[in-house]
């Protein structure tokens, strides 16, 4: 989970830390005896009603002939329903493939009963990395698809505009479940961690690198509420869609968006640098994940 050389304070300076978790936390314990070791403890009562379940995402370097039709994967050829072609922007280029999810690979390690039963999810995002999702118009620089189980796929060849550094390595995933905890700029922390141990819960806090639900591993700021206002219309490059009357209201609606997929840059394994050294991140609804509308699910990029 963690690594010396990545640990930094909230001001992006390389720091040192006398610890390292080899893996995401399975347990409370687990979470206990991290807090621990770094002098936290006395936060796990207060945390521990926060605590969210994830599934955690292991990478597996794999080739593209080797990996079956309808196996969840990162990177390499989508595999598609006959009928349904790669998706465009509203530009007409093509957009990147990212990833397809087996729900039925990881159905089990969904505790809160959140997904669908089955079916695969596949998702697409704009090849140049020029969306950030601050905007309600970036509606149309990512793409999120949904296929019931039986649902006949087959391998699509990559379209011609496609550009070599927006393809990315084939790599199928080993699912796990474990456990997460408040990121630092949660609002919910405002009243629980002292500022003196604001740096200290900053090194714990910062999650796994890739997952499935429970909280982001966020770069820069909490994504909830920006997702429920940007989908409602209202513009968050800026303050300004923050201080809308109409935000008022729909923030209340925060709490509703759950973390459908997040991937970490990883040139090595995947060739995906997403901004400087940034973070990949799908949202979506609760009601909407159950209902399967996949249409409705948000995509946010961050990086450093």
């Amino acid at each position: 989970m963690f690594n010396l050389l990545k640990l930094r304070d909230k001001n992006g300076r390389d720091i040192e830390v006398n610890y390292v978790l080899e893996s995401e936390p399975k347990t409370k314990e687990d979470i206990l005896n991290l807090l621990t070791q770094f002098n936290l403890s006395q936060y796990m009562a207060q945390i521990e009603p926060l605590i969210k379940p994830i599934i955690s995402l292991e990478l597996n370097s794999s080739k593209e002939e080797t990996i079956s039709l309808k196996t969840s994967k990162i990177g390499g050829k989508p595999h598609l329903p006959q009928g349904i072609s790669w998706p465009k922007t509203n530009k007409g280029i093509s957009m990147s493939f990212i990833a397809q999810l087996n729900i039925s690979e990881f159905k089990n390690f969904d505790v809160e009963n959140l997904f669908p039963k089955d079916g695969i999810i596949s998702f697409f995002y704009c090849q140049d990395q020029s969306v950030w999702g601050f905007d309600p118009n970036d509606k149309n620089s990512f793409k999120v698809l949904y296929f019931e189980k039986d649902s006949s796929l087959r391998k699509v060849q990559f379209p011609k505009d496609l550009k070599e550094e927006s393809i990315f390595k084939p790599n199928t995933l080993k699912f796990s479940k474990a456990l997460s905890i408040p990121t630092w700029n949660d609002d919910v922390l405002l009243t629980i961690i002292d500022d003196k141990d604001s740096d200290n819960y900053f090194e714990v806090s910062q999650g796994v690198e890739n997952q499935i639900l429970g909280y982001a591993n966020n770069v820069q700021n909490t994504m909830e509420l920006e997702c429920q206002l940007v989908t409602n219309g209202l513009y968050c490059g800026d303050p300004s869609g923050y201080n809308d009357p109409r935000s008022i209201e729909l923030k209340s609606g925060k709490d509703d968006w759950v973390l459908l997929l997040q991937l970490d840059s990883d040139e090595d394994k995947t060739g995906m640098m997403w901004g400087d050294l940034g973070t990949i991140y799908f949202w979506i609804k609760k009601q909407d994940l159950k209902n399967k509308r996949f249409d409705n699910a948000w995509c946010i990029l961050q990086c450093h």
